[in-house]
């Protein structure tokens, strides 16, 4: 085990496995340290406290398991006639919501980054920040945003003909 802190950050490093602890802990000797100590401050139940402190802390990095989420609309959803099967019109609906407000968030994030790119660039946000302002716009135009059912290209303003004489 190493550690190495850094103001109120530590970082660990164990099993070939990085662990940042944001508040610095009060463990200063690798579990190694602690079993051999002969030191007489440390009583068994110090001994056994700070081995479990190490313990949690290898354990925080660890997510073995993996979170699956069902992405995917019904398989057997028909457009044509959708109230045939009301489980399935249901499950549709509901995967439709779970679509629009993942689209949501994802422009809330990119809004958050165009904002930090203009304060972080000042007077050339019009150069470095014109990616971000292309997906933001992208993002906005798409579900979710009030303007569902209109072709992206129509969400502009409306242009008025001219006559000609």
């Amino acid at each position: 085990m190493i550690y190495a802190t850094l103001s109120s950050t530590t970082f660990l490093w164990a099993n070939n496995q990085l662990v940042v602890n944001k508040t610095k802990p009060k463990i200063t000797q690798t579990t190694k340290n602690i079993e051999n100590s002969t030191h007489s401050q440390y009583s068994q139940t110090q001994k056994r406290l700070k081995k479990k402190k190490v313990i949690r802390i290898l354990r925080m990095g660890r997510k073995k398991g993996k979170v699956e989420f069902d992405e995917f609309p019904p398989d057997n959803f028909d457009p044509e006639n959708r109230y045939k099967d009301p489980v399935v019109y249901l499950e549709m609906r509901e995967h439709i919501v779970r679509e629009k407000w993942i689209q949501i968030e994802k422009a809330k994030i990119i809004r958050e980054q165009l904002r930090w790119c203009y304060r972080i660039e000042g007077v050339n946000h019009l150069q470095k920040c014109r990616h971000l302002v292309t997906q933001y716009l992208e993002s906005t135009r798409g579900i979710g945003w009030g303007k569902d059912g209109r072709h992206p290209s129509l969400h502009g303003p409306k242009v008025e003909a001219v006559e000609s004489e």
